[in-house]
Formats: structure tokens, sequence, C-alpha cells
């Protein structure tokens, strides 16, 4: 594996921003600063990532500790996102506190398998928490199968413990009312964008302004790493939604002295500072007012409202499928269960009406 420095920025809330340089992501710190602009890549910095790298642990490649270097060092997990790498890096080191110093071949008897789900029943009371356990491990062994280290991966097929099917769940009026009271308005606005345009928390705290056209939201959204355009229809509710957030900026800072006015974030959403949110400050927000307001819903929930406005303007179970990833059967079981018939039939009209010609 080649170095390669990743350089990551902490900016909190009251905080001044921290730098932070690592050899290679997993890799060790090798530098940090406070305040400034984004460090610059020094030919002293690519030494110290050189002598970390050469000076780094080696563990017995017979051992499951080795696998578990390997796969940090590997293609495959350097590809992972920042995010992702963060919540399994706590569960590669679990697994290595268990089961480390154990020889690869004890991974190719399936009797393993009852002492891997022993370790993992700890976490029982906590079932998604297990499942990402599973979920990791299950991962490595995969990838030691891949690369010829191991014959078989005896995790394949473990049950989850967390029921996690909640597409037939949507955010109602009543949940947007509690949840509302305890909300700042900025956390307000992203739960609105949210079932206004069904994305996720990651891409909610990126869309940018620019993304918006005149009758739909285009964009390359981070869940495919840029790679897959999505197209999502400007309805009613996000053009009025859109228009307060303008409105809500101008005001404030009309009020404020120029020297302290600022222009409008390039992103939709903002908080209090008007700069935009970091998926991690949002989803703190958010679980702060859902904790506060005693909502049972998730903020991946409010998917499920957006796929009831999808279809109240008339849009097919397909279009919707495809504009939120959903199975047919899932956005149908939405349908059956939220929407009004006679609604969804008057938008269907509306849709299919052909206008008169002009009279001669």
């Amino acid at each position: 594996m080649s170095t390669g420095l990743h350089i990551v920025k902490s900016a909190r809330k009251g905080k001044p921003v921290r730098w932070y340089i690592y050899a290679w992501r997993g890799g060790p710190c090798i530098h940090s600063a406070t305040g400034g602009e984004r460090p610059k890549l020094t030919p002293q910095l690519m030494e110290k990532a050189a002598e970390a790298f050469r000076t780094r642990s080696r563990a017995p490649k017979d051992k499951l500790s080795g696998l578990i270097e390997g796969y940090r060092a590997s293609p495959e997990w350097l590809n992972l996102a920042t995010s992702t790498q963060a919540g399994w890096l706590t569960w590669l080191q679990r697994i290595g506190d268990k089961f480390g110093k154990a020889p690869l071949a004890a991974f190719e008897d399936r009797r393993m398998r009852g002492d891997v789900l022993a370790w993992r029943d700890q976490w029982q009371a906590t079932p998604r928490a297990a499942d990402l356990a599973m979920q990791v491990f299950s991962r490595l062994l995969s990838w030691g199968v891949d690369r010829g280290r191991l014959g078989i991966n005896i995790l394949i097929g473990v049950a989850s413990l967390y029921d996690h099917d909640r597409s037939d769940l949507i955010w109602e009026t009543e949940h947007f009312e509690r949840f509302n009271a305890h909300a700042s308005v900025e956390v307000q606005e992203a739960i609105e964008l949210a079932a206004c345009t069904g994305l996720r928390r990651g891409d909610l705290a990126k869309l940018p302004w620019d993304a918006v056209g005149e009758n739909a939201i285009i964009w390359k959204t981070a869940k495919s790493r840029g790679k897959q355009m999505v197209v999502i229809p400007l309805l009613p509710e996000t053009r009025a939604l859109l228009d307060r957030i303008k409105a809500r900026h101008a005001a404030e800072m009309a009020v404020q002295r120029p020297s302290r006015r600022k222009p409008l974030p390039a992103t939709v959403l903002a908080n209090s500072r008007w700069r935009p949110w970091t998926a991690s400050g949002l989803g703190s927000r958010f679980n702060d007012a859902k904790v506060a307001s005693g909502v049972d819903r998730n903020l991946h929930d409010v998917r499920g409202t957006f796929v009831t406005r999808c279809c109240n303007v008339g849009l097919t179970d397909d279009e919707i499928g495809k504009l939120v990833g959903w199975s047919l059967k899932d956005v149908s079981v939405i349908r059956q269960k939220y929407c009004s018939d006679a609604r969804v039939l008057v938008a269907l009209a509306e849709r299919m009406a052909i206008k008169k010609p002009a009279e001669v």
C-alpha cells in the first residue's frame, strides 16, 4: 500500500476549527493544527507518513489480527466513506480484542460460528449494534475469502436481531406538530425538506442551491459517490419551503449591520449561524428534538411522507420507486395505507387531461 495523506477538518460549535492529518485513512495522526486554512502538504509531512508506514505494526498473517490489518490497508477499506470507516473501526477493534490471537484456520470450522454469536449476544439489548458487529465481522471474513486467505465465510446467513423494516411508517401531521414544538426552525426546515425530497440525512446537509432547477432538483447525491444523477420533482410544498428559507435569511440579514451580514449559504439547509450543516451535527440536533418530543419516528421514516406526497400528485408506483430506491411492493404498501384513493384519482385525471384545441 502506498502512503496517502488523509486530511480531516473538525468544526464543532463554539470551538475553533482543527485540522488532522493521517498517514492514511485509519492510520496514525501525524500532524494537527488549530485554525487557519487547510494545511499544505509538505515534504516533511510526506516523510512522516512514509515513516509511519514503514514502522506500522505487523500482525501475524496466520492470525485474525493479521487479517484485520490487511483489510484496513486494502482498497476495499480505503474506498469506504469516512463515516462508515469511523463506525466500523470500533467493531474491528473489538473483534481484534476478542479473536485477534485466534488462527485463521479456526474460522473455517463452523463451530467457531457459535463462539462468534455468543460474543455478539452481549449486545442483544441493542440489536442494531449487534447486527452491525456481525456485518463488519462478515465483511472482514468475506474479504479474507476473496484474497484466498480463508476458504469459507462461516458468518454468511446469520439472522438479524433488529427488525429494521420500517417501510410502512411515515411522519403524519401529529408527528410534525409534536416534533416542531421542540425543534429549532433550522431543524424544522431539515425535516420538511426530507419530506419534500426523500433525501437521506447526509444528502440533506449537502444539497446545494444550484441543484434546484425550475421544475426539479437535479443532483448527484453522496449516496452514489457522485456517480448517479437524481431528478426529484419540485412539489408545491418544496417551492413553499425554499421561499420561506430565502425569506427568513433576508429578514435576518436586514436587521444586521452591513458588516455582519452573511450571504445565503451555498447549501439549502443551514444552522443557526447560516453555515452549512454537517451530517453529524444535523443528526445530533434532530435526536435532541426527537427525545424531547417523544415522537416514535426516525429521520429515515420521513422518506415515507415524501412517497405519500408523490402518490397524491399522481406519480405511479414505478416512478416513485425509482425516485427513492424502493420496491414496487413497498411503495404500494404506503399508497394503500396512507393515500386517499379519491385524491390520487383526481390528481391522475388532472395529469391526463388534454387541453382543448384553440378555436379557429
